[in-house]
Formats: structure tokens, sequence, C-alpha cells
């Protein structure tokens, strides 16, 4: 349990330090879009999980 914590930390720490580096990385982002992809992808995980526990 604790090896699956420490990678969820790792996981979002390098989801912080990409938004960090996006501005520099590509020149004039949308933000908006960027954090509702980031959002979507997060929440894709639970979906899937409901959807094969047959809820």
């Amino acid at each position: 349990m604790v090896g699956l914590f420490g990678w969820e930390l790792v996981k979002i720490l390098l989801t912080v330090a990409m938004l960090v580096a996006a501005p520099r990385i590509v020149p004039g982002v949308n933000w908006l879009a960027l954090l509702i992809g980031m959002v979507v992808t997060m929440k894709a995980y639970w979906v899937a999980l409901l959807l094969r526990s047959g809820r």
C-alpha cells in the first residue's frame, strides 16, 4: 500500500512539473483547455473502474 501511495505522489509531482513547464514549451497555451484535459484524464480512471465493477 505504501508503494501505491508513493507512486501516486510521483504522478502528482510530475503533473505539477509539466503544468509549470507548459508555458515555456508551448507559448500561448490555452490554460482552460489544459486544465480541463488534465481533469478529464484523471477522472477517466474512476469512470473505468466504475464501469468495470458493473455499477
